[in-house]
């Protein structure tokens, strides 16, 4: 198997179990990207704030990333959706690292279809190969292991697939 990164953000935790599932089940290094200044998941105003944030663009400091997510092979990149957008702190990652010419597969969570989410994604990483996309609603409130299974049997065919060429 080629060297494959997970790479995702998750301030619910929903984004968190299909980056964890995807990764066990191809055995794969994952980065959860951390925000130095974090807004509060239990705080009723991470949706004013974070909506505000996505909408205007705004790209926070990530705490330190200790690998160089341009020496994998394949990046899975996962976020949730807020203001029917990436989120801020996948925002910093991709102007931090040009992916130019990268292979990769992506994911959304979210409450509603992620449809505006994943084409905004897929136009900021034009210059990628994206090899595959898939979208979850809400993981922790709708059969999480069914979910996993999902994201597990996704995760496969595209590797399957990475793998042949």
């Amino acid at each position: 198997m080629k060297n494959i990164l997970v790479v995702y953000y998750s301030l619910t935790g929903n984004t968190k179990i299909i980056a964890e599932a995807i990764a066990e089940s191809i055995d794969s290094e994952i980065l959860e990207l951390k925000p130095v200044k974090e807004l509060k998941a239990e705080s009723g105003s991470k949706y004013f704030w974070g909506g505000y944030q996505a909408t205007m663009k705004i790209k926070p400091k990530l705490k330190p990333i200790e690998i160089n997510p341009l020496d994998y092979d394949l990046i899975i990149l996962g976020t949730p959706v807020w203001a029917w957008t990436y989120t801020p702190p996948i925002h910093s990652f991709l102007s931090k690292f040009d992916l130019t010419g990268k292979n990769m597969a992506l994911w959304t969570c979210s409450q509603g279809d992620g449809i505006k989410a994943m084409n905004k994604l897929k136009k900021a990483l034009k210059n990628a190969n994206i090899l595959g996309e898939i979208r979850f609603k809400e993981p922790k409130q709708h059969e999480p292991d069914k979910v996993k299974e999902k994201a597990t049997k996704w995760v496969k065919k595209i590797i399957l697939d990475f793998n042949a060429k």
